[in-house]
């Protein structure tokens, strides 16, 4: 057969980068998981959102992501900068995940804060945890942890103290210490030589009180009517229900060959059941904050971040003390320090806050929050 022979104009070009083109547009199996990553904690992220929002009574499952939302958040951050560095246009997914952060981030961590020039009688306010007097450092027995408990109240020197998990042999003891502070109310459990429960003292005269007991529980709401020169404030000293875990215990039974998956299944279900019961509880709250015509502050111990139903609650129509007048990290449980905030003073809306203190003593498990609050 005759070779046909084309013109230079006319002779077909072979497009050389059509293979390379096409090994382009498949993507490999790492790619492939990378992607489906991003949009997995892309998803995580928002869930923990939502969290806030979800009765736990009602789904369970969304308060997981809340509870996991540093971890959540800081592995986006992960994939956000690999993204940029790669200049990968799917980053954006983890970039619309993480927006919403800008909202909760002062509820973690704030810095830069000034003191502010604000009007009105101030009062100091304290919250602490005092873990009845066993959670202290090693080697601080229980007498030596609230003598030094005392030592730095007074130091201190809150106008309004809220104390939970307070240990005491007889309710005499309590008669006698922190007198500087001459109002005082509380509510034990407990029988002879061992009560423990919540204590609120004041530097002004407690008009009214009460407790809000919760059912199947030794945890409890105290609740006292202060009397701050012409106005009286319903200040609520909370304990809400203990997840009952210990974070050493956990670590040193998931080392044993064989029982991780087994543990893990079992610290889930103990969170899932203390959560529906901090949601019972804190529904009680509620209600009584609602019947309430004075205005009210919630203090104490929520065993709940900030990314929680718990917190939303609570907090609706009250000012967030850390948010408005903290500085640094808000963590408050000493041993995931900084990552877990579970403390809280919160005041009502119409009032400013002022240095706002986390301070790391050891003595407890928790450290004690206070604030400045201008009535």
């Amino acid at each position: 057969m005759a070779k046909i022979h084309y013109p230079k104009s006319e002779k077909p070009k072979r497009n050389k980068t059509w293979y390379k083109k096409k090994t382009e547009r498949g993507l490999s199996a790492g790619q492939i998981a990378f992607r489906i990553l991003v949009i997995i904690c892309a998803a995580a992220l928002c869930i923990s959102y939502l969290s806030i929002f979800i009765d736990p009574a009602f789904m369970s499952v969304p308060y997981f992501f809340g509870l996991y939302y540093i971890p959540i958040f800081l592995l986006n951050g992960v994939l956000l900068i690999i993204g940029l560095i790669r200049m990968k246009r799917y980053l954006v997914i983890s970039l619309l995940a993480a927006l919403p952060t800008l909202f909760f981030a002062d509820l973690f961590v704030k810095f830069g804060g000034e003191e502010k020039s604000v009007a009105g009688d101030e009062v100091k306010v304290m919250s602490y945890n005092v873990g009845r007097f066993e959670a202290a450092a090693k080697g601080m027995n229980r007498e030596q942890a609230l003598a030094k408990v005392c030592e730095f109240v007074s130091r201190e020197a809150p106008d309004v103290l809220c104390l939970q998990e307070f240990y005491t042999p007889d309710t005499v003891t309590v008669k006698h210490i922190l007198k500087y502070l001459p109002y005082r109310c509380h509510y034990f459990f407990g029988s002879k030589g061992d009560f423990y429960g919540n204590i609120t003292f004041s530097r002004y005269p407690i008009v009214g009180k009460g407790a809000i007991p919760f059912k199947e529980s030794h945890n409890l709401c105290l609740w006292s009517d202060v009397r701050i020169n012409d106005a009286t404030v319903r200040v609520y000293n909370c304990h809400l229900q203990s997840n009952g875990l210990s974070f050493t215990n956990i670590i040193r039974r998931m080392a044993k060959k064989g029982q991780f998956t087994d543990e893990v299944k079992s610290v889930h279900e103990r969170l899932a059941n203390s959560n529906i019961q901090r949601s019972e509880q804190v529904g009680a709250i509620h209600d009584h904050i609602k019947a309430s015509t004075l205005p009210t502050m919630v203090c104490g111990d929520f065993n709940d971040t900030p990314m929680s139903y718990t917190y939303h609650r609570l907090s609706s129509h009250h000012k967030d003390s850390f948010a408005d007048g903290g500085n640094g990290f808000g963590a408050t449980y000493s041993l995931l320090w900084p990552l877990l905030r579970i403390d809280y003073i919160l005041p009502p809306t119409d009032v400013s806050c002022d240095r706002t203190h986390i301070t790391r003593v050891p003595y407890s498990d928790h450290y004690p929050v206070s604030t400045l609050i201008y009535f």
